[in-house]
């Protein structure tokens, strides 16, 4: 798991009722609806949309927004990077929360179409994070077992 979500995970967790995000507090959490809408869903500590291309973080400072990216441990442990971050400070009412997010999904939905980068083997568009070298594929370089030279 990313750390930076981990933290945000022992933070959301361990704050005092004051320190809580508005639309959390209370019975019902008011921002799962919202987050739905916009066809996310939480995945190892954040929402994200089916094709996990875009991520939102939750915690107590608001909610952060942008594009996921393959972060390496080591050669081994991938693990999921926001780029490009955004950060929204919850309202009380959802209405101009949605539209924010909203529009903050379709601003990090194209900053990530820029960042992409294409493989000369498969001539497929990967995020950074997935690329072996800078015109090979992580998958190319794996199946060819080569460094893509």
């Amino acid at each position: 798991m990313n750390a930076v979500v981990g933290i945000l995970a022992h933070v959301w967790w361990s704050e005092p009722e004051a320190e809580i995000p508005v639309l959390t507090r209370g019975p019902a959490d008011l921002l799962v609806p919202i987050l739905e809408g916009l066809g996310l869903s939480p995945s190892s500590g954040l929402w994200t949309d089916a094709a996990h291309t875009l991520g939102v973080a939750r915690s107590p400072a608001g909610l952060f927004v942008g594009w996921l990216d393959v972060g390496w441990l080591t050669a081994d442990e991938p693990f999921t990077e926001m780029r490009d971050i955004t950060h929204l400070v919850e309202r009380p009412s959802p209405e101009p929360l949605a539209h924010e997010l909203g529009i903050a999904l379709a601003e990090a939905a194209r900053s990530r179409v820029e960042h992409l980068r294409g493989c000369d083997r498969c001539d497929e568009r990967f995020v950074p994070g997935q690329m072996f070298g800078a015109a090979c594929c992580h998958s190319c370089a794996v199946r060819d077992g080569d460094a893509c030279g």
